[in-house]
This record gives C-alpha cells, sequence and structure tokens, in this order.
C-alpha cells in the first residue's frame, strides 16, 4: 500500500507516478493531482484550494517502509475556475537539492587529508540532514595542500574532491531525517549478484527486458586540463634591493607560497595577511596570488641597497595533457585517420598541478571509452541500488563486463490498496556518474578566437614525457595512458609534481 503525506497531512495523487533516482543528479518525481485525503469525506472538490509551500517535507511509504523522502520544489498550474477541481501537480526533489542549493561554504581546506576534508564539510552541512556514511577510498589520508571553498557549495566540493581521488560519490537515505554522503574507489563500490542470461534468472526475478546500447557522445582519448595558475614546479630565488622609502617590494611571478626571507643576510619571519589579521606578528606579510610582499608596518623601513632575498613558489599557468595511447591506435586504425579525439577543460578551482593530471586521467578513466548502458526492466522486484556494482554473463563478450548502477527509476500504478511496481535500472561500464551535457562544445568557442593584424599569441608546445601513470586507486600500471607537459611547467620525470 502507498501512502504520502506532505507536512505530515496524508495526500492522494494519481495512481500512477515515478521516482527518479541518480547518483550525482537530485533524485526527484512529479505528484500529479494531489490533494488531502480528507478531501475524501466529503467530495468537495471544488470550494477548497490545495497548494502546500514551497520546501515542504514529503514522504513517500510503501507498507509503512520509506521509499523517498524530499521537498515540495515547484507546482503545476492550479485551476482558478470555479467549476475545476483545485488539485496541484508538485515536483518533488529529495533532500541532495540542499547539497547545491544551501548555504555556500567559506573556509579553506589547508594541509588536511581528504578524510578531514570531506568531514570539515559535512560538519558545515549537518544541520541539513547530512552526515559521512561509508568512506572507502584509497589515499584518504593524502594532504591537500590548500583549497579554498569560499562561495562553493558542497556539492562542488564533493565532486573536486571525487576528481581528485578517482572516486565515485553519492546520496543514501537512512531516514527522513537523515541523508548519509558516500564516497567509494570504484573497485571498491559494493557489489551484488551477477545478472544472468538464463530464463530461469529472468523468470525468478521478474525481468521483464534487458536491452543496452551504446554511446560515445562524451568520449575523448585525449584530455587537456588547463589551469589559469597552479603551483609552478620549481622555487623562485629573487634577490631585492631596497629602496628606502616603500615597505612594499615587487617580484617577477605571483607568489604561491614564501619558503624563505632573508634582509640583509640575517632569516626573517614572513605570513600571509590572513593570518595577520588574525593577530599572528612577522617581519613581512603576502597575499598569495599577488606579485608583491609588504615589510611589518610596526617596523622600521628597510634600508636603501639593503638586500632581500626571497625564495617563493611561484603562481603559473597550468597545462597538463593525458592521452590514451592504445584508444588513439585503435582509432586510427579503423578510420585511417589520427585517432585523437579531444577535450578541453578549463579548471582553475585547481591550484596543484598533481592535482590537475589527477583530474585529467580521471576524465579518460571514466570517459575514454565507450558507455555501454544495459537497462533492465523488472515487476514487483527491487534488485539492484545506486551505486553497485553488477557484472553481467552475456551471451556477447564485449557485454559480458563489470557495470555501476548509476540510475533507477520506480514506475508505482495503485489500484486500490495494491500497487504495481516496474523498476527500471540504468547500468554503465565506465562507471560514468555523470549526465552528458554540452556534446560538442569542449570550451574552445567560449574563447576569443580572432587576433588583429601585428598580434601574436603564444604557441602550447605539447613535450611528451614517456612515463607511466598510476591509476589512483588501482595497483596496476597502464601502460597505455602517456601524460604530457609543455613549455611552462617541469614535467620532467623528477618533477614532485609527477607521481
Amino acid at each position: 500500500m502507498i501512502q504520502m503525506f506532505i507536512n505530515d497531512e496524508e495526500v492522494i495523487s494519481n495512481k500512477e507516478f515515478t521516482i527518479t533516482e541518480e547518483m550525482l543528479k537530485t533524485s526527484s518525481t512529479i505528484l500529479n493531482n494531489c490533494y488531502p485525503k480528507s478531501w475524501e469525506s466529503t467530495k468537495d472538490y471544488t470550494s477548497k484550494f490545495y497548494y502546500p509551500e514551497d520546501y515542504s517535507k514529503c514522504k513517500i511509504l510503501k507498507d509503512n517502509e520509506l521509499i523517498f523522502c524530499g521537498v515540495v520544489k515547484n507546482s503545476g498550474d492550479i485551476s482558478l475556475n470555479p467549476r475545476n477541481p483545485h488539485f496541484c501537480s508538485l515536483q518533488i526533489l529529495d533532500f541532495k537539492t540542499f547539497l547545491s542549493e544551501g548555504e555556500t561554504l567559506d573556509f579553506v581546506i589547508s594541509n588536511k587529508t581528504i578524510e578531514e576534508a570531506i568531514n570539515m564539510v559535512i560538519d558545515t552541512i549537518k544541520d541539513y540532514g547530512f552526515t559521512l556514511g561509508n568512506l572507502q577510498i584509497y589515499g584518504k589520508d593524502d594532504i591537500i595542500g590548500a583549497y579554498s571553498t569560499q562561495n562553493k557549495t558542497a556539492y562542488d566540493v564533493f565532486q573536486y574532491i571525487a576528481d581528485i581521488t578517482q572516486s565515485k560519490w553519492f546520496t543514501r537515505t537512512i531516514d527522513e531525517n537523515t541523508i548519509a554522503i558516500d564516497f567509494y574507489d570504484p573497485t571498491l563500490l559494493p557489489k551484488t549478484n551477477n545478472i544472468k542470461f538464463t530464463e530461469q534468472y529472468f523468470e525468478e526475478n521478474n525481468i521483464k527486458d534487458i536491452s543496452f546500447n551504446y554511446g560515445t557522445r562524451d568520449y575523448r582519448n585525449k584530455q587537456v586540463m588547463i589551469s589559469d595558475q597552479v603551483y609552478g614546479s620549481i622555487d623562485y630565488i629573487e634577490n631585492i634591493l631596497a629602496s628606502g622609502y616603500t615597505r612594499t617590494f615587487m617580484t617577477q611571478e605571483k607568489i604561491g607560497i614564501i619558503k624563505s626571507i632573508t634582509q640583509g643576510g640575517v632569516v626573517k619571519t614572513f605570513a600571509t595577511k590572513t593570518e595577520e589579521e588574525l593577530g599572528i606578528e612577522a617581519d613581512f606579510y603576502y597575499k598569495p596570488g599577488e606579485k608583491n610582499f609588504e615589510s611589518n608596518s610596526n617596523t622600521s623601513i628597510v634600508g636603501t641597497g639593503v638586500e632581500i632575498n626571497i625564495i617563493y613558489v611561484p603562481l603559473v599557468q597550468g597545462r597538463q595533457i593525458v592521452y590514451d595511447n592504445d584508444e588513439v591506435s585503435r582509432i586510427r586504425t579503423q578510420t585511417g585517420r589520427k585517432g585523437v579525439i579531444a577535450r578541453y577543460e578549463n579548471r582553475n578551482d585547481v591550484l596543484s598541478s598533481d592535482e590537475l593530471n589527477k583530474i585529467g586521467q580521471s576524465y579518460i578513466r571514466y570517459k575514454g571509452s565507450a558507455e555501454i548502458n544495459l537497462n533492465v526492466v523488472t515487476q514487483n522486484t527491487d534488485l539492484f541500488s545506486i551505486g553497485q556494482i553488477v557484472h553481467f554473463e552475456a551471451p556477447i563478450n564485449e557485454l559480458a563486463v563489470d557495470y555501476m548502477v548509476k540510475q533507477k527509476e520506480t514506475q508505482i500504478l495503485s489500484v486500490g490498496d495494491f500497487s504495481n511496481i516496474f523498476y527500471t535500472y540504468k547500468l554503465v561500464s565506465n562507471f560514468n556518474s555523470e549526465n552528458a551535457i554540452n556534446y560538442f562544445d569542449n570550451q574552445r568557442a567560449k574563447a576569443n578566437g580572432n587576433i588583429g593584424e601585428g598580434e601574436t599569441i603564444l604557441r602550447n608546445i605539447d613535450i611528451e614525457n614517456n612515463f607511466n601513470i598510476v591509476f589512483y586507486g588501482f595497483n596496476k600500471i597502464d601502460s597505455g595512458i602517456v601524460a604530457q607537459g609543455d613549455n611552462i611547467l617541469d614535467c620532467s620525470l623528477d618533477s614532485p609534481f609527477i607521481d
């Protein structure tokens, strides 16, 4: 038996509705012709109006078990005709919507482990009902150097963490007041029973149909990653002669992190402007991202001709390229043409060259092969949950692989106290949890392409470095993947930014 409650008032809607759940997209449902169950006692549908306030809590139960919970988000047109019933149609979103609609964050994750960073975000949003669920990822003790969450949503930060750890994250409803945030390495996602291509398996699990399709709308075998500024891989050393009349000293490049400052050969202390505002005393202060630093206003101006030596990590333009050479060769052989299929992403939320490279690897890992979609339809048998791994014992070799459950639709048809439920599952072979968008626009069209007479442009020169990339969280090395750098960043084998 299906029951629905909005603000703890039982309501009735059309006998047929569908709940759509996805890994990253907010789960939702539409309730058409919705009105309070209390109206059934008088059958008076025209003299009253029903339109619950936005963000009213909605619960849907099956046999007293919660199957969906969220908030009223939008309504359809509500008739004002006095002769018509004044029902309403409502769009309901699950509480995941608060990850992108709730308060934006405003703190810096500095020298924290991945696990500590996730807990910092969850602690900030716990009043929305979120809690940490399963955290099964490799490298959760790795350190995030510095990442600003200012003006970012919790959703944005979780997605960033998933990118740099090459993990998957999704929400899980525990009860009407609690939503768990789960992080998994793809190799550690929970596994369920294999799908078997037998009549017995179909009958036992009430499977109505299984079909497949594949798509390459978001495919790429070359990923170019750009960031306006990342930490340079080589420390800069500069000697500056004081003028004797200013406290501000200019540097050649934007300062990322100061390593040391000496004045006339004497070691000096330094801190950021933010730390200065917190009352931390130092000889010099700087603001990351600016081409200068200043002496303490409470000390004397540095005398004329005094030499100041500064060693710092600069912020420079970042560019990382990741190839899948095996895929390039495959397409070149099949087409008789150059086999590179490229995508371009600008990620200014990244300050580390290493993290920029890992994000590029994530794109190749999840979008570097055709996405096989396996669609399974069952009747009254709930086979899978979002985020599970399922192996298909398929009659076609190309289909006999592991799949991740990406989407689940629950179609409910009620007749009296009886409900007929059809479940439709979308399973993906490449574990891509995103919905493909901007199929053809890879952001090049968004940049200025025309140049005037006499203008010049800087050429990007891709210098191939033949080293193996270890996919984060995997025990094997994929020798078919080659990363590249250029003359902007040091991408040599001994670079500290290359694993």
